[in-house]
């Protein structure tokens, strides 16, 4: 990211503030959105999704409320797990065939990530997906967009950020705007409970790093009130997490969950995150490891590397959480936890051969981040020795 770029993000962050948007929990809840769409007077509903929740079924009730209030709907299922431009613009061709006025969106980070990019261009449809990415490009607010998450890990659903692949140049595009944000926030525990043990595990587990690492930032005393929070979702990560993994059926743990993920893109929307995700980002396009489990693996050593710089931030969270009386103890908690969880703690994938490439690209992204201590080439190649099998 260039100079000016990080110029751009900074004064961007330190300028918005965005109202509340409205969250709303309990079984069932996304059959009722009907009535937030009549409130706005749309007429069409895009329903963007995933292929398993449409043809499952698992929103038939949604759509016979709303074709029974006088709303049509269309679906839109062609996303890949890291949507690209085609897919936003196939959407977008799809929401204009069948005359929509506003979007619902039902999925995890990549659906959603996809349909705030969808919505916010059916508003701009002279500014393209690059043009976005340029973060000065000015844009009209989105139109309607109502956000059912049905993973509890990415906080898509309330960030400024979306990742879009230009395929052609194997590129992610990084889009900053507060001009998608949804108008409502929808947790169903109905749709919650219906995601695999491992996706959930690891999407609990990059919403905690999402809030460790955003807690921690160097940008936490400009963006205190983003990460008050910080203390309950580690503290609801913790308590519930391991009661999804056994129990996914469990309604008050997965809604905690979600509320967690949700409260931890809080955290980081604005102080952003750091080497864990820098470190997680390589892992993934490199072997393409899962992102939750990734950064799982990666964040008790990168933790252990932020010693003594970030000491007193992580007592303090361990503290208040009720984790840990101490820094170092609150990273043995971590450890445990996953441990708990069946996260590995080494992958056979990774290659010494890949590092050189992987190091710089980690210094990169996290040069951007509010590290709390600037970890060099020689520490993170140790990180990724460590992560390596034997």
């Amino acid at each position: 990211m260039s100079g000016f770029r990080q110029s751009v993000v900074r004064w961007f962050l330190t300028t918005k503030k965005t109202p509340p948007v409205t969250v709303v929990s309990g079984r069932n809840t996304a059959d009722k959105l009907y009535t937030d769409i009549l409130r706005k007077n749309c007429k069409a509903a895009f329903i963007i999704t995933s292929k398993t929740v449409r043809n499952k079924g698992m929103l038939d009730k949604l759509t016979e409320n709303l074709t029974a209030n006088g709303i049509k709907s269309a679906f839109f299922s062609d996303i890949v797990p890291d949507p690209t431009i085609e897919n936003v613009e196939r959407g977008l061709s799809v929401y204009n065939e069948n005359k929509c006025d506003c979007v619902i969106a039902v999925g995890g980070g990549s659906v959603l990530d996809c349909a705030k990019v969808i919505a916010l261009r059916a508003a701009n449809p002279h500014v393209s997906v690059k043009m976005m990415s340029l973060y000065v490009v000015p844009c009209k607010k989105s139109v309607p967009i109502f956000a059912v998450p049905t993973t509890s890990g990415t906080g898509s659903e309330i960030t400024f950020f979306s990742v879009i692949t230009d395929a052609k140049k194997h590129k992610k595009l990084p889009l900053l705007s507060d001009r998608y944000l949804p108008e409502k926030i929808v947790f169903d525990s109905a749709l919650l409970e219906n995601v695999p043990q491992k996706p959930t595990v690891y999407a609990g587990l990059d919403a905690l790093t999402h809030c460790i690492e955003a807690f921690i930032s160097t940008n936490a005393k400009t963006f205190a009130e983003d990460v008050v929070s910080a203390h309950e979702v580690c503290r609801d990560i913790f308590a519930y997490l391991p009661v999804v993994a056994k129990e996914p059926r469990n309604e008050e743990a997965r809604l905690k969950m979600a509320e967690a993920a949700y409260k931890a893109g809080l955290n980081f929307r604005r102080t952003g995150v750091g080497f864990v995700h820098a470190i997680a980002h390589r892992l993934g396009e490199t072997y393409h490891i899962p992102h939750g489990l990734a950064c799982a693996a990666v964040l008790p050593h990168v933790l252990e590397k932020l010693l003594p710089e970030a000491q007193n931030r992580l007592k303090r969270l361990a503290v208040k959480s009720g984790t840990a009386k101490s820094a170092e103890a609150f990273i043995e908690k971590i450890r445990a936890l996953e441990r708990t969880l069946g996260i590995p703690e080494n992958f056979s994938e990774i290659n010494e051969r890949d590092f050189p490439v992987m190091i710089r690209r980690i210094l990169s992204e996290a040069a951007t981040q509010g590290c709390p201590k600037r970890l060099d080439a020689k520490e993170i190649e140790a990180i990724l020795k460590s992560l390596k099998a034997d």
